[in-house]
């Protein structure tokens, strides 16, 4: 049985913590349509977060994959395809205005 996308997430919460620039994580569920999560992450700036998606990091919380000249890595845990209705599609947003 695969993991839940909360669990799943929060596993990997220690890799983004790892890298420059990460700010904040938020997994939201949707309350009414069933199995529909937003993974939200903020980031210090645009740069910070595409060395993310570049990274050892982002490709060991995403089920490994190939790296450029490597063969393709085996992994005991699906891919985030397995979870996800189609392929991520980032968003990027500033800050307008942020009350903590």
């Amino acid at each position: 049985m695969s993991p839940t996308p909360m669990a799943r997430w929060a596993a990997d919460l220690s890799r983004l913590q790892e890298m420059s620039g990460f700010i904040r994580f938020a997994m939201l569920k949707c309350v009414n349509v069933p199995g529909k999560y937003i993974s939200m992450t903020t980031w210090a700036d645009e740069p910070s977060f595409r060395a993310w998606t570049t990274s050892s990091q982002f490709k060991a919380s995403h089920g490994g994959g190939k790296s450029e000249g490597q063969p393709e890595q085996a992994s005991k845990r699906p891919g985030m395809m397995g979870m996800l209705d189609g392929p991520p599609s980032p968003e990027m947003f500033e800050t307008v205005t942020i009350t903590e």
